[in-house]
């Protein structure tokens, strides 16, 4: 039987902060986190009251998000589950004994996340599961098909996922946090079930577990814990992996920020269908029919399409524009 390494043992201090591991997933992913933050930015208050007054948006990129965390969560529990001897037989036993050492369970979202997609989609929790197995999209299925492939090779990688998806809940995940906890997105949340937001009994995070941590000090103590567990580590790792889990990293950004851009189309075509299913708009497809020649019926319905989807971009243009010209007000103070 193959013995676990010692994390102790092994690792010893680090007193340059700029070679740390952290460090340098920071230092190269620092210009696509800044890209990500700015498309995620512009386009969650589209998704919050006034502009959406159900969760529909919001869930959508949510389910997106859990497939990430779903997928990792469980391939890192499956590896620390291991007895010594099946690590030692499936996994490189240092490279184990940092994964094991890393693992939080009361870090884990996979089932706040599923709480909330329960509740925002009002579905069972199998239902929510069977939505998540069977979601569509082409840069979605990349990224996983992605993840799948390289921890198969590389599961040390995984250190990657956990640090780039950890940590953003505790950046500008609070920033979110703060938007949908707004006094009207309680009436939003609740728009899909048959309570009212002045019930005594309603909790009022409900929805929203994913971004909370349990105790009293918010997942701070998590994340400090998390950080020196990851300190302990970075002498399990050689110069090789340690600069795979940095790639990963950007690979990280570059597969979220394409989802932004599917979500987009997603989200277009959403709205677009809601639209033509108005009675209103009913009726006028109805007199589009009857009283247009046949081939201006399809001109006209592309027509509106494009507006449809357009109007969705050009929010989300404006936003972004606000957004950077918030910006450089600020700089020239």
């Amino acid at each position: 039987m193959a013995e676990q390494t010692d994390v102790s043992s092994k690792t010893g201090s680090n007193s340059n902060v700029e070679n740390t591991l952290p460090a340098q997933i920071n230092c190269a992913t620092r210009s696509s986190h800044t890209h990500l933050n700015r498309l995620i930015l512009a386009r969650l208050p589209l998704a919050l009251p006034p502009n959406s007054q159900s969760p529909e948006i919001y869930a959508t990129g949510l389910q997106r998000i859990a497939r990430i965390y779903l997928s990792f969560e469980s391939l890192w529990g499956e590896i620390v589950d291991f007895q010594p001897l099946e690590a030692s037989q499936a996994i490189d036993h240092c490279v184990f004994s940092a994964l094991k050492h890393l693992y939080m369970p009361n870090m884990l979202r996979t089932q706040s996340i599923r709480s909330d997609l329960s509740c925002l989609l009002h579905k069972s929790l199998e239902d929510v599961d069977n939505v998540l197995e069977h979601m569509e999209g082409l840069q979605l299925h990349r990224f996983l098909q992605h993840f799948e492939q390289i921890c198969v090779v590389k599961p040390h990688v995984l250190i990657a996922y956990a640090w780039v998806m950890y940590m953003a809940l505790f950046n500008g995940g609070r920033w979110i946090r703060a938007q949908l906890l707004a006094a009207k997105a309680l009436s939003w949340r609740l728009s899909t079930l048959d309570i009212t937001p002045e019930s005594d009994e309603i909790d009022p995070i409900l929805g929203l577990y994913f971004w909370h941590f349990p105790g009293e000090e918010d997942g701070e103590d998590m994340k400090n814990e998390f950080k020196a567990r990851l300190n302990d580590v970075e002498g399990l790792l050689d110069v090789e992996q340690r600069q795979d889990i940095v790639d990963e990293a950007i690979a990280i950004f570059k597969y979220l920020a394409l989802l932004v851009g599917e979500l987009d189309e997603i989200v277009a075509a959403k709205l677009s269908t809601v639209s033509t299913s108005s009675p209103s708009t009913v009726w006028s497809q109805l007199l589009v029919k009857h009283f247009l020649p046949l081939g201006m019926v399809e001109l006209i319905y592309a027509f509106l399409h494009w507006i449809r989807t357009r109007r969705w971009n050009l929010s989300i243009m404006a936003m972004r524009q606000q957004s950077q010209s918030n910006g450089d007000d600020r700089k020239r103070r």
